[in-house]
């Protein structure tokens, strides 16, 4: 008789101590470094669960979920990250870098090409350009749900990487001779928004300063599709 109520209380116990457990693990981690004033942390945490830390503190690169690199030039970031920011993309980690005056080739990130969604060719390559609207190429990206980008005025001028899917483009950039001389002209579309795969995790690319955006109503849900769609994909910091 007494066996009768002892296994199924066994069981409620089993239960509960797993639920407990579960709920007191601690939330996953983003890692935001640069000028990112464009993130708002409490709106990405109530989206995707997860802390956003402006340091690495004692934490190791592994442990974040999501690194979010906004205009920081590429030799002021930890020495961990820079050291092992490819092999943490490769081993399942994702990655939105954004762009301005201390990114891409004007921030010295030839040194993890290997990850950048767009070909860097050279450094200085943060620009003024005609003001116009996108192009937008995958519409039905998650990044783009629900997201009407204003006028682009100033890109990162980088070649379309191979291997990688452009999300969004810009038109009049200029000729494919005078973009690799540096003179521009023409009506070669500059990359603006471009996804790579790279070993197990992915990275987003933005050739632009999103803080040049704080005027466009649909930012804050740009921001939060990336991150929610980044998080979701990424098999680290659990």
């Amino acid at each position: 008789m007494r066996m009768r109520w002892i296994l199924p209380l066994a069981l409620v116990l089993a239960l509960a101590w797993g639920a407990g457990a579960e709920a007191g693990q601690a939330p996953r981690m983003i890692l935001a470094l640069g000028n990112t004033g464009w993130l708002n942390p409490a709106d990405i945490q109530a989206a995707t669960g997860a802390l956003v830390k402006q340091d690495m503190e004692q934490f190791k690169l592994k442990d974040f979920a999501v690194v979010v690199l906004g205009n920081v030039a590429f030799g002021s970031l930890p020495g961990p990250l820079q050291q092992g920011l490819v092999d943490y993309v490769s081993n399942g980690g994702t990655l939105l870098i954004t762009g301005g005056s201390q990114s891409f080739g004007s921030g010295g990130y030839q040194q993890v090409a290997a990850i950048v969604p767009f070909e860097i060719r050279g450094a200085g390559d943060w620009r003024a350009i005609p003001f116009r609207p996108p192009i937008v190429l995958q519409p039905g990206h998650p990044v783009m749900a629900g997201v009407t980008f204003i006028t682009v005025g100033a890109v990162n001028d980088m070649n379309p990487r191979g291997g990688a899917a452009e999300i969004m483009q810009a038109a009049g950039g200029g000729s494919a001779a005078g973009r690799v001389s540096g003179r521009g002209g023409g009506s070669y579309q500059y990359p603006l928004i471009a996804e790579l795969a790279a070993g197990s995790g992915r990275v987003i690319g933005v050739a632009m300063d999103l803080n040049d955006f704080a005027s466009m109503p649909d930012l804050p849900l740009f921001v939060r599709n990336t991150t929610i769609y980044l998080s979701s994909a990424s098999q680290l910091g659990r």
